[in-house]
């Protein structure tokens, strides 16, 4: 039963993905540092954008997607934010949540949901608000403006300079300052190196908690909850924006390649997995046996070198070819169609499948193998 509901899920997600890519604008560098720029005069339903320096200043109706060197949202959003860059600067309103990882974080903005970030360095500006919970982990955390629901925090030095509503847990913190404006309307509980700084003028309605080291370290599950929920969301939203990233740059600088391995892998899908799996197995032995013969080492190296990329690159086209498939079973087309629709889609619904207990990893390691055999044979052809 729980792995029906698990493909149900599945299935239910990369059908959202390709309808609401049918309104969406996805906008990616044409070039090596190349920048974008999404004017305010622009109509934005849901965007995806990547870039180096990526600025938005329109009104997004939906959700925005964002990678970039340094991203600035300065226009507001309807839903949800995910974005992973060097640097992170919103100012526009969002109606959904924030979930962020980048070097450098400026929250700036009211926020009606949740905030998700890690970082190195994270603000929260005294003009911001954030509707839901705070969650953070971070090396300086700097929080001045308001937060409606809990703070869950870790990190090196923490100041809370705002109102609470809910309760403060933190992890572990090597200095934290609770500033004189900070109003906390339920709990403080903290485990700190240091010992706090409460500014006159502070307020903490509720009880202040220390968690001593080697008396009381018991943390609080909610605060550690917190921590574990924002590094997975920040693990999966770094796989998610890099496959996809890697996957739309592969198809649209190597298309004709892309479309010759994602039509090999689904017209003989079997005997290419079979091929897979012999390559995973006799390339590393050959490759061993001929660095054993000493005058062979170079070509030792070379050859696992391409082995390691050869298999990246599968675990990349077996998300192509999971969209491809899938478009195909939804649309009930013949023709294996590849669009940068199926190839966010297919991103997305193998993530998805992954996580149903053991047969979904066996089902992304049989399309990783299926997809690795095709490269090879694919290549075979074109230099035959």
């Amino acid at each position: 039963k729980k792995y029906i509901y698990s493909i149900f899920i599945s299935v239910f997600l990369i059908s959202i993905t390709f309808g609401s890519a049918q309104a969406a604008d996805f906008r990616i560098a044409d070039k090596e540092g190349g920048n974008i720029n999404v004017g305010q005069e622009e109509e934005i339903t849901s965007l995806y954008a990547a870039g180096n320096i990526v600025s938005i200043e329109a009104d997004t109706e939906k959700g925005l997607h964002v990678a970039g060197n340094i991203v600035n949202i300065n226009g507001a959003v309807g839903h949800s934010v995910y974005s992973g860059a060097g640097t992170l600067i919103v100012r526009g309103d969002i109606g959904g949540s924030i979930h962020g990882g980048a070097g450098n974080i400026v929250i700036e903005s009211n926020v009606e949901g949740d905030v998700i970030l890690g970082g190195g360095n994270i603000s929260i500006a005294d003009k911001a608000s954030i509707g839901g919970d705070l969650v953070v982990g971070g090396g300086v955390v700097d929080i001045q403006g308001s937060v409606g629901g809990n703070i869950y925090l870790s990190g090196g030095v923490l100041t809370i300079n705002g109102e609470v509503g809910g309760d403060v847990k933190i992890d572990q913190v090597d200095e934290l300052k609770i500033g004189s404006n900070a109003v906390i309307n339920g709990n403080l509980e903290y485990y700190s190196v240091e010992e706090i700084e409460i500014e006159e003028g502070a307020v903490i309605l509720g009880e202040t908690i220390l968690n001593e080291a080697g008396i009381n370290k018991d943390i609080d599950k909610g605060a550690l909850a917190g921590i574990i929920f924002a590094f997975i969301s920040l693990t999966l939203l770094i796989k998610l924006v890099g496959v996809t990233l890697t996957s739309l740059i592969i198809f649209f600088i190597f298309k004709r390649f892309t479309k010759n391995v994602v039509t090999e892998n689904l017209s003989s899908f079997w005997k290419n997995l079979g091929l897979g799996f012999a390559l995973l197995i006799l390339i590393p032995i050959a490759s061993i046996m001929i660095i054993a013969t000493i005058v062979g080492i170079w070509l030792g190296l070379i050859i696992l070198m391409i082995y390691l990329v050869s298999l990246m690159l599968a675990t990349v086209f077996a998300s192509i070819t999971f969209g491809s498939w899938l478009s195909s079973l939804i649309t009930k087309e013949e023709k294996h169609s590849i669009t940068w629709k199926t190839i966010i889609g297919g991103v997305i619904a193998l993530m998805a499948v992954d996580f149903i207990p053991v047969i979904g990893g066996v089902i992304v390691f049989v399309f990783i193998l299926s997809s690795f055999g095709a490269i090879y044979k694919v290549a075979f052809k074109l230099h035959r």
